[in-house]
């Protein structure tokens, strides 16, 4: 007898669910093709590579800096299902932006399962606080810090959002002051439940601490979701849900459906001048 884990799906159903490989078989050739763009983007802007901004040697990032001081800073939290990917296979992300005349920080972070996925969401908090502590070295401002992910990046970027970043940090509560979580998961109970759960070790508790859904905040922070129709229905679930969640707690929120892209075309369209999704993220910028 199949026994249903999560919504109207069997253990089996799920794992497919949470397995990108089900819709796009070639994933590991679009990684590729990433880390030769992102390669060869480095050679063409300026790219300051390899800055700590905390203890661990995976504690680091790649800045993407424009001349104009006091200009906005876009950080950008990669994906990669939490265990793989790095921050070399996602400077692809920089042009658009610096071309805006925004800064851009590309955070690489521990693995699972390595670390834990409380250590990873730890990290990139840790990030967010390097970039307001350090942004008159670098010459940003403190002020237009902007968070930005896609897929379990996407994730990460959830879990930004709902920091407390003046209780744990001594932040300003607003120090993100625009987002854009893209083909994310937002509820990780169906994760916990699926075979991702083999090398995150997720407790319901981990599970319940480290969905975003379940604690949005009281801040007003303008985010945009998008997602593809080519994507596997619990992703398409997940971003719908989480926009639902955001418009419901009163807060602004822009969601946009790409037509027939699948999870990795997504990851690449969001900021493409020419798809509607990169320019919401610069409006909601310019907006700030």
């Amino acid at each position: 007898m199949n026994e249903i884990v999560w919504g109207n799906y069997t253990k089996e159903e799920l794992d497919r669910q949470y397995d990108q490989a089900t819709l796009v078989p070639n994933s590991s050739e679009l990684m590729q093709i990433n880390a030769e763009d992102s390669a060869r983007i480095r050679t063409e802007i300026e790219c300051i590579q390899g800055i700590s901004y905390g203890p661990t040697v995976m504690e680091r990032l790649d800045i993407f800096p424009v001349a104009e001081k006091g200009a906005p800073v876009v950080i950008y939290h990669h994906g990669g299902a939490w265990a793989r990917s790095d921050k070399d296979q996602c400077s692809y992300i920089a042009p658009s932006f610096v071309a805006e005349g925004i800064n851009v920080l590309v955070l690489d972070f521990a693995l699972a399962p390595k670390v834990s996925l409380d250590e990873i969401v730890r990290q990139n908090r840790a990030a967010i606080a390097w970039a307001w502590h350090n942004a008159d070295d670098y010459g940003w401002d403190r002020n237009q810090i902007h968070s930005l992910g896609h897929s379990s990046g996407g994730h990460i970027c959830g879990m930004m959002l709902v920091t407390d970043w003046e209780g744990d940090y001594g932040l300003p509560s607003d120090v993100i002051k625009t987002a854009a979580a893209c083909s994310g998961m937002y509820e990780l109970e169906p994760v916990r439940l699926s075979h991702r759960n083999t090398y995150l070790d997720l407790t319901e508790k981990s599970a319940g601490r480290n969905s975003s859904i379940r604690q949005i905040p009281a801040n007003d922070i303008p985010l945009t979701v998008a997602w593809g129709t080519g994507e596997l229905d619990e992703f398409q679930r997940q971003s719908r849900e989480f926009a639902e969640a955001w418009a419901a707690a009163g807060h602004t929120v822009e969601t946009f459906i790409l037509d027939g892209m699948h999870h990795f075309e997504v990851g690449r369209e969001i900021v493409n001048p020419d798809y509607p999704v990169f320019p919401n993220i610069l409006k909601n910028i310019r907006g700030a």
